[in-house]
């Protein structure tokens, strides 16, 4: 929950500092465009993920998707015109979709069944939050230095989303310990039994 905080301010805090940049280059429609470029990169990532039948851990993936937001946000500070912030947004949407699957999927592996609705809401509510805050960081920094000091925002949280998932990347690496409920095979979980 806490690194999903962190990556709805990535969200909130390019969506506001996108329309900045956008008005200050004269180009304030173009931003719906811009935006809905870093929009595609995702839908792309997302089904071109969704075929893919990778091995390995969960966890792991999730990291290195948390770590590909983090660092897609770098480039954004260099963005000295609408262009190359669509290509810059387009690379970075890559990330998105296929972590949030991989969160998805973590969440199912490490919450019982039973409260596995409420285990994606706090996660959705983590996001929610974080996307308000980045929202409002985003505006006075904007207010404060100008757009393009803005994407310093989306850098900040994305570290910060970063170094929680490494901070946290242990404890889901463990199996998932149940309080009853069934697991993904439909067997019946005792309190307490852990779950590969």
């Amino acid at each position: 929950m806490a690194t999903f905080v962190a990556t709805g301010a990535i969200f909130g805090s390019v969506d506001v500092v996108t329309v900045a940049f956008a008005e200050e280059q004269g180009h304030k429609a173009a931003a719906s465009l811009v935006l809905a470029v870093y929009a595609l990169g995702s839908c792309l990532a997302g089904a071109v993920f969704g075929l893919l039948h990778l091995k390995g851990e969960a966890s792991t993936r999730w990291l290195v998707g948390v770590c590909a937001m983090a660092v897609s946000m770098i480039p954004l500070l260099l963005a000295g015109n609408l262009p190359f912030l669509a290509v810059a947004l387009f690379v970075a949407g890559l990330a998105i979709a296929p972590t949030m699957v991989t969160t998805m999927a973590l969440i199912e592996q490490h919450v019982p069944r039973a409260k596995l609705t409420e285990g994606m809401t706090w996660t959705g509510t983590g996001l929610a939050v974080g996307i308000a805050l980045g929202s409002s960081a985003a505006g006075w920094v904007v207010d404060a230095s100008g757009a393009e000091s803005g994407y310093a925002v989306p850098v900040a949280a994305g570290a910060l989303a970063a170094v929680v998932a490494f901070l946290g990347f242990r404890r889901l690496r463990r199996p998932a310990q149940t309080r009853g409920g069934y697991g993904a095979d439909g067997h019946h979980i005792q309190d307490g039994e852990h779950v590969a």
